[in-house]
């Protein structure tokens, strides 16, 4: 089997990847593709964009700014004025030559359409034009802010009471000295004089509107048609917006009077259409994004193909000849990579190296493994026979021993190299090294340590199948035998009977575990019973081998006993040169 494109010459004959190196010719086409347009469009782009950015806040902002500050003039202009006629005792106190002395202030601009003074009831006291006294303001909005405030104040777009005409009003409230308050002085600016001016400014801009607004959206006065402002707009930020036809505006607000509890606030909206789609700036703006967009296109078609000739087709051919080294299989040589780039004929070559010199180690280390397989068996089998042998001449000498006493602890003994024969005839059954089924363990030494036909009491054993080591089974099993025999002994006097129940579960931690349902135990019998001890005391030491934690437990109205045992299941590692199946990621 080959590769893709193995054993056959490059269908890309301008492209001769054998005399380049892989990061070379990647290197070259991206150059090649990126360099010229992707630097001059970017920057020429970016700077354009923030420029353009730059100089439309900054227009908006500095017109804004410049009509506010002019129209601050006005209105702190007025305010001034009524501060001084407001010290005149002829307008304060409502004299026959008050609406003379307000004529002369009201001929000073041309903004003023009217200066008007009235007393604490809204009454008509005086005013620059001939009025007939019966006019009363008390009704106004402004007027009765003005009553409980100390300051001028400004109002919103109203029809002048006197005059007829739409205008805006600044008012002063009067106090006298023990802070009553005796009446309004006000001035009334013209907002069609204001109307003019305002237009005026905005001429010299194409399309350019400006207006005034109050902070609840009514609009005093405006240069133009303007579409729908969002007052909630941040001082200061560009705003946006679309007209009826769909253009879309650019708008700031300056404030021209700052809203307080009694006051409206007034703002100049300063508003300038966008530049219109396929226009010079449109297009200009398209080219400037494109071309980068152009350029990330070129280079994608470039890596794709540099990649699939240079790389991605080698990359599957290493692919496929790393999963047949990984099978096993060292000399097979699926690949051809003659063709391929420098590169990757070198990792090749290192691969073809490598698998060499792998299969001949594996190849020591599986007779190696095989050499020590065969000596562990003969080891088990060896100390098995050795032990066995050692419980033939126990049970020789036991039988010629009069002393019960004696016999006991021959017989104990015998036992416990019984167990360990067993963990050694198991390994040498299964032909493992170091592991072992917990379950055909203990299930053999249950067999083993069944008691007579003749006695009443059985022995079961319930145990989960888990591997353990040599060294958990070893102490494991002793365990079991000194906890089976204390319940086998001294839970069924006088041939009672009743059952031991061997458990082992598997868990972190497993808990292994010798119930009976005898006559139990007291745990001082330990203490005084030299026999007992000496196993209570060993299977502490086996415990605490096993890293576990024992506890026995005893009911003294016959419910039985439980040993238990808490301890860290240990697995084998497996042995060096041991097949290992390959991941399938």
């Amino acid at each position: 089997m080959t590769g893709p494109g193995a054993g056959t010459p490059s269908r890309y004959g301008w492209l001769n990847v054998k005399r380049l190196s892989l990061r070379r010719g990647l290197l070259l086409l991206l150059i090649a593709a990126l360099l010229p347009i992707t630097i001059l469009s970017i920057g020429q782009g970016l700077v354009r964009v923030e420029n353009r950015r730059a100089s439309v806040i900054g227009h908006l902002s500095e017109s804004a700014h410049s009509l506010a500050d002019s129209n601050e003039m006005i209105l702190n202009g007025a305010a001034t004025t009524l501060r001084i006629a407001a010290m005149n005792p002829e307008i304060r106190q409502g004299r026959p030559e008050c609406a003379a002395t307000l004529r002369s202030i009201q001929t000073l601009s041309p903004a003023y359409t009217n200066l008007a003074r009235y007393n604490a009831d809204g009454q008509l006291l005086c005013s620059a034009i001939a009025s007939p006294r019966s006019i009363n303001i008390a009704a106004l909005p402004e007027w009765q802010q003005a009553r409980e405030s100390r300051k001028i104040l400004v109002s919103e777009a109203r029809v002048g009471p006197i005059t007829g005409k739409r205008i805006m009003s600044l008012v002063l409230p009067l106090r006298n000295d023990k802070d009553v308050f005796e009446g309004t002085l006000g001035i009334a600016i013209d907002l069609a004089w204001l109307e003019r001016r305002l237009a005026m400014a905005a001429a010299t801009e194409r399309d350019t509107g400006v207006a005034i607004f109050s902070d609840n959206g009514q609009r005093l006065i405006s240069s133009r048609a303007l579409p729908p402002i969002d007052l909630n707009v941040p001082i200061g930020d560009i705003g946006r917006t679309r007209d009826e036809a769909g253009r879309s505006w650019s708008y700031t607000l300056v404030p021209l009077v700052r809203p307080a509890p009694a006051q409206v606030g007034l703002y100049v909206v300063y508003a300038s259409p966008d530049p219109e789609r396929f226009g010079a700036v449109w297009w200009q703006t398209v080219i400037d994004f494109t071309l980068p967009v152009l350029a990330i296109l070129l280079a994608s078609l470039a890596i794709w193909f540099g990649a699939r000739q240079l790389v991605l087709r080698w990359l599957v051919a290493l692919q496929r000849l790393a999963l047949s080294f990984a099978g096993g299989d060292y000399r097979r040589r699926p690949v051809n990579f003659s063709e391929a780039p420098r590169e990757i004929r070198s990792v090749a070559a290192s691969l073809y190296r490598m698998s060499g010199a792998v299969g001949e180690r594996d190849r020591r280390l599986r007779d190696s493994l095989e050499r020590q397989r065969l000596l562990a068996r003969e080891l088990h089998h060896r100390v098995k026979n050795n032990f066995q042998m050692v419980m033939s001449l126990l049970s020789l000498q036991s039988s010629r021993l009069q002393n019960e006493a004696a016999r006991h602890a021959i017989d104990q003994a015998r036992r416990r190299i019984g167990a360990l024969a067993l963990v050694h005839r198991q390994l040498y059954d299964t032909g493992e090294l170091a592991s072992i089924s917990a379950r055909t363990l203990l299930d053999a030494l249950c067999q083993q340590l069944q008691p007579a036909a003749d006695s009443n009491v059985r022995l079961v054993c319930d145990v989960d199948d888990v591997e353990v080591d040599i060294d958990t089974a070893v102490p494991l099993t002793l365990w079991v035998v000194e906890t089976v025999n204390n319940a086998l002994n001294h839970g069924f006097p006088a041939g009672q009977p009743g059952q031991v129940c061997v458990k082992l579960r598997a868990g972190k931690p497993a808990v292994l575990s010798v119930t009976d349902n005898g006559v139990g135990f007291s745990p001082d019998s330990f203490a005084t019973d030299s026999v007992s001890g000496q196993g209570l005391r060993l299977i502490r030491a086996l415990s605490t081998q096993l890293a576990g934690t024992m506890a026995l437990q005893s009911n003294q109205d016959g419910a039985g006993s439980t040993a238990s045992l808490s301890f860290p299941l240990r697995t084998a590692e497996p042995a060096i040169g041991e097949d290992v199946k390959p991941s399938s990621q």
